[in-house]
C-alpha cells in the first residue's frame, strides 16, 4: 500500500483492519515535538542508514505455527502508541483474517509514556509471564531523551529485554517497531535513522532480530508535499492545502496515520511470512557489561523502610484508590503514600541500579534522593502529565556494583506545576481546578532493582 492512495481508500484501510480513533487526548503540542527535536540534536549516536524492513532473521516460529494453525500468542511491548488502537489493532486483525485456524491470542503489555529503562523492569510480569511466541518491542520513541542523557543504559535495557524472553524461550520471535515524530522526518527522507531508532538496530542487528520502521514511507510522502506531518485535528484528516494530517500533535498518529502505521507493519509480515523454517534462537555475548536481564520490580511492601507519617492503601480502600484507575490493583496491591515534609522511604541494596514506582498525578511533590554518602539532588515527581494519575517509575542513574543504601525524602516545595502541565498545554486544568493540586506527595508501590534488595543486614532477601 502506497501513500499516493486517497483520503477515502486510507480511512476505507482503517475500517478494514479494525482501527479505531487514537485514545490520545491530543491538540498542537509544538513545545512537547520541540523537546523530542532538541533531544535527537544533543544525541551523539551514529545515525544508521534508514530502511523500512531489516528481515534479518525473521519470525519464522511464529509463522511456522501459524500455517500449521497451532494456537500462537502475540504480545504488544511499548508506549502510547502502541498501547491505543492503532498499529497494533491493524496487525492482530491481519494476523486472525490470514490464519483463520490459528486461535490467536494477543498481549496488549503496553504503558503509555514508557520507554526501554522502564519496560526492562517489569517484563518479568507484564511479558515473560504471558509465554508469548512472538513479542513486538515499540520502545524508541519515547526513548529519545534517555538515548541523548543516558545513552549506555538504555542500550542495555533494550539488549535486557531481549535476553529474558530468549533465556526464557529461545524459541520467542522478536520484532522490533519503530514509530516516527516530527523532528525525525528530514532524517528518513536523507536516507538517516534517528539517533533512538540508530541505538536500537545495534541491538537488532547483533541478535539478528527483525525491525519495521511504520513511518518510512510517510516521510516520503511528506517530502514530495501530500503530507505533512503535524496539523490541527480536521473533518476529513487533511489541511487547507490538502495534504494528509499524519499527526495532531507531532507524535501521536490521527485515525489516517494510523492506517499508515498498520500498512508499513503489514508490508514487513508479508515480506517474513514467507520464512518459515522454525528454530531457537541463537543467544550471543551481550554487548553491555551489566546484566540488565536481571532487572526486576518488587513490591515495596516489606522490602522498604518507611519512616514519618504514611498511608497504605490496598483493596480494601476502594473508594480512596478510585481516583488512580482501574489498573490500579493490577500494578500495586499495596500503594504508600505520604503528604508530611521529612517522611522517607529507604531500600538497600547489592546491584548498579534502582527506583521506585508509585502514581503520579496532580499532587506529586519533589524529593530530595541520597546514595550513600554522595551529595543529595532533587527529584521533581510532577510532570508534564501529571494532570491525571499515571503509573511512572524509573531507575536512577547508574552507580557502581556493589552494595549501596538510597533515601528518598518528600520536601516541603510545590513543583512548578502550571509550567510544567502548559507543556501539553493541559495548565487551563490547574486553573479550573485548582483544588486538585494544592497538595504535594510521594507515592511508592513498588522498587525497581537491577541485582538484589538487602535487609539491614546486608543479607540479600529472597
Amino acid at each position: 500500500m502506497k501513500l499516493t492512495l486517497s483520503i477515502t481508500q486510507l480511512l476505507l484501510c482503517t475500517i478494514m483492519y479494525g482501527a479505531e480513533p487514537s485514545t490520545e487526548r491530543i491538540g498542537i503540542e509544538n513545545d512537547y515535538a520541540k523537546i523530542n527535536a532538541e533531544a535527537e540534536k544533543a544525541s551523539k549516536i551514529p545515525l544508521r542508514p534508514a530502511a523500512e524492513l531489516n528481515v534479518r532473521d525473521g519470525m519464522p516460529n511464529l509463522f511456522a505455527k501459524l500455517e500449521k494453525g497451532d494456537p500462537v500468542t502475540i504480545a504488544y511491548y511499548g508506549g502510547s502508541i502502541t498501547a491505543g488502537p492503532g498499529w497494533r489493532t491493524i496487525t492482530m486483525d491481519w494476523f486472525k483474517k490470514q490464519f483463520p485456524k490459528s486461535n490467536i491470542t494477543e498481549v496488549n503489555a503496553c504503558v503509555g509514556g514508557s520507554g526501554s529503562l522502564v519496560g526492562v523492569f517489569r517484563a518479568d510480569h507484564d511479558l515473560i509471564a504471558k509465554k508469548p511466541d512472538a513479542v513486538f518491542i515499540e520502545f524508541s520513541l519515547n526513548d529519545v531523551g534517555d538515548v541523548r542523557d543516558r545513552p549506555v543504559e538504555v542500550a542495555g535495557a533494550v539488549e535486557g529485554i531481549v535476553r529474558k524472553l530468549l533465556q526464557c524461550n529461545p524459541e520467542t520471535d522478536i520484532c522490533f517497531a519503530y514509530t516516527l515524530h516530527s523532528s525525525a522526518v528530514d532524517l528518513l527522507n536523507q536516507g538517516k535513522f534517528s539517533a533512538s531508532v540508530s541505538l536500537h538496530e545495534s541491538v537488532a542487528e547483533h541478535y539478528k532480530i527483525p525491525a519495521i520502521h511504520l513511518g518510512v514511507e510517510a516521510s516520503k510522502s511528506a517530502a514530495e508535499g501530500k503530507l505533512v506531518f503535524t496539523g490541527p485535528k480536521t473533518p476529513d484528516g487533511k489541511d487547507p492545502q490538502g495534504r494528509i494530517i499524519f499527526s495532531n500533535d507531532g507524535t501521536h498518529p490521527s485515525e489516517i496515520g494510523h492506517a499508515l502505521n498498520g500498512a508499513a507493519a503489514i508490508r514487513g509480515l508479508e515480506k517474513m511470512r514467507v520464512v518459515t523454517r522454525a528454530a531457537p534462537h541463537a543467544l550471543p555475548a551481550a554487548l553491555s557489561t551489566v546484566p540488565w536481564e536481571k532487572a526486576k520490580t518488587i513490591a515495596a511492601e516489606g522490602h522498604a523502610e518507611f519512616k514519618g507519617d504514611w498511608e497504605q492503601l490496598t483493596a480494601a480502600n476502594g473508594p480512596a484508590c478510585r481516583r488512580f484507575g482501574k489498573n490500579f490493583y493490577t500494578w500495586f496491591p499495596h500503594l504508600y503514600r505520604t503528604g508530611l515534609p521529612g517522611a522517607s522511604v529507604t531500600v538497600r541494596f547489592r546491584g548498579t541500579h534502582v527506583g521506585i514506582k508509585g502514581m503520579e498525578g496532580p499532587d506529586s511533590g519533589i524529593v530530595s534522593v541520597k546514595m550513600d554518602n554522595t551529595p543529595s539532588f532533587k527529584q521533581t515527581l510532577f510532570t508534564a502529565y501529571a494532570s491525571a494519575w499515571v503509573y511512572v517509575g524509573s531507575p536512577l542513574p547508574e552507580v557502581t556494583m556493589g552494595d549501596h543504601t538510597v533515601t528518598w525524602t518528600l520536601l516541603d516545595e510545590t513543583p512548578p506545576k502550571e509550567k510544567l502541565l502548559s507543556v501539553k498545554k493541559t495548565d487551563q486544568d490547574f486553573r479550573d481546578h485548582p483544588e486538585k493540586y494544592k497538595n504535594n506527595t510521594l507515592s511508592v508501590g513498588q522498587i525497581l532493582v537491577l541485582g538484589d534488595l538487602l535487609d539491614e543486614n546486608s543479607k540479600p532477601i529472597p
